[in-house]
């Protein structure tokens, strides 16, 4: 589906906020650590390519409120950054691409598009949920992460797995990443915990859905049908087929 001017110029500003935050973080605003430093810009850049994809490309509900909500971090990240170049270039980007996201402006085919042509709705939160975690948890953890890097790490690896659909990872959403939840909520420093427990626990309501389960196990069979091989029954049909007959013998008992 081909996008609006206005959707693809939310989705560039998005990406280019990211960026702008990345280059302010990159020189030591902000009271976090180098680690989390790193997580967080890394973090945020790669999830604004996402949403650029989803406005842009797919012209999608789902990108657009990735954008949105990555706007509004944004702006809230810009209270623990010093004042300076990036952080002009970044609150302006964020704020224009919020307003962009959240108002009318943008194409109403988009909006309008039917929710069977799309993935599930809590697949796709269970998603961003999983992939945006661990950015959330390096953002607010300014008094060390603890046990949140454990989760962290986790909910990256179970987005990718889940996003590629590979077996098991539904297990992993549904059981691990609660697991690993508990002990790191009572690790990690205040106030990261609650960000663990809150990402947790919208993971798990959204991992045990059922759209989070038609997501990687369809109802319906979407693997082609096995090329028909040469069964020994084909074999022999062919073999007799291409036998040469027996000439026909005259009737004796004709007069």
């Amino acid at each position: 589906m081909r996008s609006s001017p206005g959707a693809a110029t939310a989705g560039g500003l998005c990406l280019l906020a990211a960026l702008a935050w990345a280059g302010a973080i990159s020189v030591g605003g902000g009271p976090w650590a180098p680690a989390q430093s790193a997580v967080l810009a890394g973090g945020l850049v790669a999830l604004s390519t996402a949403a650029l994809v989803g406005v842009v490309m797919k012209n999608s509900r789902w990108g657009r409120r990735m954008a949105g909500w990555l706007a509004a971090g944004e702006l809230g990240l810009a209270m623990a950054i010093p004042l300076s170049g990036w952080w002009w270039a970044g609150v302006g980007a964020a704020a224009t691409a919020l307003t962009l996201v959240a108002g009318p402006w943008l194409s109403e085919s988009g909006r309008r598009r039917a929710p069977t042509l799309g993935p599930p709705a809590r697949a796709v939160l269970l998603l961003c949920v999983l992939a945006g975690l661990p950015v959330a948890i390096a953002a607010v953890s300014v008094n060390g992460l603890g046990g949140g890097w454990a989760l962290a790490a986790l909910s990256a690896a179970a987005a990718g797995l889940y996003a590629k659909a590979v077996a098991g990872s539904l297990l992993v959403t549904r059981f691990v990443v609660p697991a690993v939840a508990v002990p790191a909520a009572f690790t990690t420093p205040w106030p990261g915990w609650t960000v663990v427990v809150a990402g947790a626990g919208v993971a798990a309501w959204a991992a045990w859905s059922e759209d989070a389960r038609l997501a990687v196990r369809p109802l319906v069979d979407t693997r082609p049908d096995p090329v028909p091989g040469p069964t020994p029954l084909r074999i022999r049909s062919a073999r007799e087929t291409a036998r040469p007959r027996p000439a026909a013998t005259p009737n004796r008992d004709r007069a």
